[in-house]
């Protein structure tokens, strides 16, 4: 049920929200697109928080979050961050129909993740070398689990898969057979 009530108050968190910033030069428009949904998407919020453009390589997007509150989009682990990556592109897959898509970060969160697990993934791998026994990770998304692969991929002695179903997907550690 709709009444002038509801519509005020429409009305008055549209007219409070603070205007999306344009969408940076040298984007095209299904760029510009993306760079406006997201940018109503973190206006619509309560967080201080606005995205800038870092790169484009088709066709990604890498958006970093900045702002006094960049700090809370991510959240324990990023499970935030990486939901508001979902969400801003299944909106922009729906209204642009490319197939242009956000990377999204905050205060350099993701760079930060990535390091930690390329450590915690190599000091796993001395273990499962001097026990010669498999070791498992906690369940992870399938980027980082892909970080994972990729850290141990050149070490002759394990070798690594992913098992289970999302989302406890995770990544064992294994000795490589001998051949």
């Amino acid at each position: 049920m709709t009444d002038e009530t509801d519509i005020a108050v429409d009305e008055q968190v549209q007219h409070d929200a603070p205007a999306a910033p344009d969408a940076p030069d040298g984007l095209n428009e299904d760029q510009r697109i993306a760079f406006t949904i997201l940018s109503e998407i973190c206006a619509a919020t309560s967080l201080d928080v606005r995205p800038e453009v870092l790169r484009t390589h088709s066709p990604y997007m890498d958006v970093e979050l900045v702002g006094p509150d960049a700090a809370l989009t991510f959240g324990r682990y990023g499970p935030s961050l990486d939901a508001l990556q979902l969400v801003a592109n299944l909106i922009i897959s729906r209204r642009t129909h490319t197939d242009v898509r956000l990377l999204i970060d905050a205060g350099g969160y993701r760079n930060r993740r990535a390091e930690a697990l390329k450590t915690r993934a190599q000091e796993l791998a001395r273990e499962v070398k001097a026990r010669n026994q498999e070791a498992e990770l906690e369940p992870l998304p399938a980027h980082e689990r892909r970080i994972i692969h990729t850290a141990l991929a050149d070490d002759p002695d394990i070798e690594t898969y992913s098992e289970g179903e999302d989302p406890d997907r995770h990544v064992v550690i294994s000795p490589r057979a001998s051949r």
